[in-house]
């Protein structure tokens, strides 16, 4: 039996201690958990398919809130990369990483982490509103390369239309931060319910019918809730952007769940991926479903 590759998050968590004098992403706990299965997603995905013959032109990245490139735990004071970072150390190089962030410090603290970086050659970061800038993002992945995307907005803030152009250029597997917990259940009825244009409107696309399904709901806990959008996502990237294989993992804080993770992709392989990725915790436990 061939063995089980080590994953280098240790080694890039002690690569980012290592003071560069520039800002750290303030985060929690929780951060580190979903980037330390995001880190696990990419090893395996990109040793197994660079240089594979059906990726000819090989693996592009994509992150549209990319953020500075390196995180640090308000609690500990300890610092885990980013995923720009991760990106930029996949052990098998993507071929194009294309990020993009709003925050202009962010940005340029992006920018100067990846030109210091071992992907500079490889990697654009662009500056703006993604879902503005995702027309020029877009045009620069390579022809018949695999693309993974990585999907992190901090709240409501990822338009269903973005994500329909992202996945039109090619095959393309996502993460997609969900905030079903710290916006949805928090301001559907108060905020977005009479606001046919609102952000939730905007992240859940055209046709999804959430205030119809909602209230179809028989029992309206915040659990059926969060299940209930979360269910209404998948339809819509299965309708309306042909995936057909779904992954979900909740993330929770201290006081309960914060927002959940959907993984996307429109091949059993990729969710396989997926599953392996999830399958330890992050102090190297494994998971009992």
């Amino acid at each position: 039996m061939a063995k089980t590759k080590a994953s280098q998050w240790q080694a890039l968590c002690a690569q980012v201690e290592q003071d560069d004098g520039l800002p750290c992403r303030d985060s929690g706990f929780w951060a580190e958990k979903k980037l330390h299965f995001w880190n696990r997603y990419i090893e395996i995905t990109t040793r197994a398919m660079v240089g594979h013959p059906a990726w000819p032109n090989g693996l592009a990245y994509v992150d549209l809130f990319a953020g500075p490139g390196v995180c640090m735990n308000r609690d500990t004071g300890e610092k885990f990369p980013g995923s720009p970072l991760i990106a930029a150390n996949a052990p098998k190089a993507f071929e194009r990483i294309l990020l993009c962030e709003l925050d202009e410090t962010a940005y340029e603290t992006c920018r100067s982490r990846i030109e210091n970086g071992p992907a500079a050659r490889r990697c654009r970061v662009f500056q703006g509103d993604c879902n503005q800038m995702v027309a020029d993002i877009v045009t620069e992945i390579p022809y018949r390369a695999l693309t993974l995307a990585f999907l992190d907005p901090t709240g409501l803030h990822l338009d269903f239309k973005t994500v329909q152009m992202l996945s039109s250029h090619g095959p393309v597997d996502l993460l997609i931060l969900f905030p079903d917990a710290i916006d949805i259940l928090r301001n559907m009825d108060h905020v977005y319910f009479d606001q046919p244009e609102s952000n939730l409107d905007r992240t859940l696309g055209e046709g999804s019918d959430w205030r119809k399904r909602k209230a179809q709901l028989q029992t309206a806990s915040a659990k059926n809730l969060r299940e209930l959008f979360s269910e209404i996502y998948k339809d819509q990237l299965r309708t309306h952007a042909g995936f057909t294989h779904f992954a979900h993992e909740v993330i929770s804080g201290r006081s309960g769940p914060l927002y959940r993770l959907i993984y996307a992709t429109k091949h059993a392989r990729g969710l396989d991926f997926w599953n392996k990725s999830v399958a330890k915790e992050l102090g190297g436990q494994t998971r009992l479903f």
